[in-house]
């Protein structure tokens, strides 16, 4: 039977169809800042019936999201307004008469496409760092994906950045630093550049000292989290994916740097076989495994 996986993101929705005979098609829609979560999952549903029209059903979906993952709720997943208060295993269902559908944590479903068919295949010790509108980890042990008492495993998002507490200033995380929205925020708001986001920021690095050392400030951020994280669980291998990896060695060359100049036992540190798409194969494997239990 066909399989649907669904990447649901801070910023988009990925969607794929395998078919029985090994076949694929896929989808994609952007989602506006603001837009509500009912207005998302709506258009996402719309596009999926669309992708899997063309082939003629489906026999079970995989699903990936930000937040924490419960049978029945979505917990902490802040970058689409309303998306922990909907019942989303149950609009699933419901939507597409299924009953084989597994839905986990996005990056914990990029690390599964990983070490299953990517970079981390036959690694015993391994991390999964996902870089983009969020920030998150994911230990890989012994082949399988650590998920934690909570499903919360490896969310140093919400690290701190600077103190833990200084009167008159907020508390900030890793991700409102460094992550995707945080870091274009930041940039939108500088008067030192003139890039409006992320992108435009690595591309004026070369040519502005304001600009180099705001995405340096950033990186450092995420490697200091990172390096705390190889010290936890002394990972042989680090597979970065995400949003952020298209920044190419602007992004791996620095933080390959700092690991390998702090740690006692550096990893190696490479690309995501997969890439932004990693949470989306990561779904479809989900999809696969749920209908084969069924």
């Amino acid at each position: 039977m066909n399989v649907l996986g669904m990447d649901f993101g801070g910023t988009k929705v990925a969607l794929r169809v395998e078919t029985a005979d090994g076949r694929a098609d896929e989808a994609r829609l952007r989602i506006a800042r603001g837009e509500p979560a009912h207005s998302v999952l709506d258009r996402a549903f719309d596009c999926a019936r669309e992708l899997v029209g063309r082939h003629g059903g489906i026999g079970a979906i995989g699903v990936s999201t930000p937040g924490i993952v419960f049978e029945d709720r979505v917990e902490l997943a802040p970058n689409v307004i309303g998306w922990s208060d909907l019942e989303l295993g149950a609009r699933l269902r419901d939507a597409f008469a299924v009953t084989a559908l597994t839905i986990e944590n996005d990056v914990k479903a990029a690390a599964l496409a990983e070490c299953r068919e990517g970079r981390l295949r036959g690694v015993d010790i391994g991390l999964y760092v996902n870089l983009g509108t969020g920030i998150a980890i994911s230990p890989v042990i012994g082949g399988a994906v650590l998920r934690g008492a909570h499903g919360a495993a490896g969310e140093v998002g919400y690290g701190i950045v600077g103190p833990l507490h200084e009167r008159g200033r907020p508390v900030i995380t890793l991700e409102e630093f460094a992550g995707g929205l945080g870091l274009d925020g930041r940039v939108a708001a500088s008067s030192e550049v003139t890039a409006t986001d992320t992108a435009e920021l690595i591309a004026e690095c070369a040519d502005s000292d304001a600009a180099a050392r705001m995405w340096a400030e950033a990186v450092d951020e995420i490697a200091r989290h990172l390096i705390t994280a190889a010290l936890t669980v002394d990972p042989s291998r680090i597979a970065i994916g995400g949003g952020m990896t298209r920044a190419g060695g602007a992004l791996l060359d620095p933080l390959s740097a700092a690991l390998h100049r702090t740690l006692p036992y550096p990893p190696e540190v490479v690309l995501s076989d997969f890439g932004p798409d990693a949470s989306l194969r990561g779904a479809v494997m989900l999809a696969r495994e749920a209908q084969g239990a069924r």
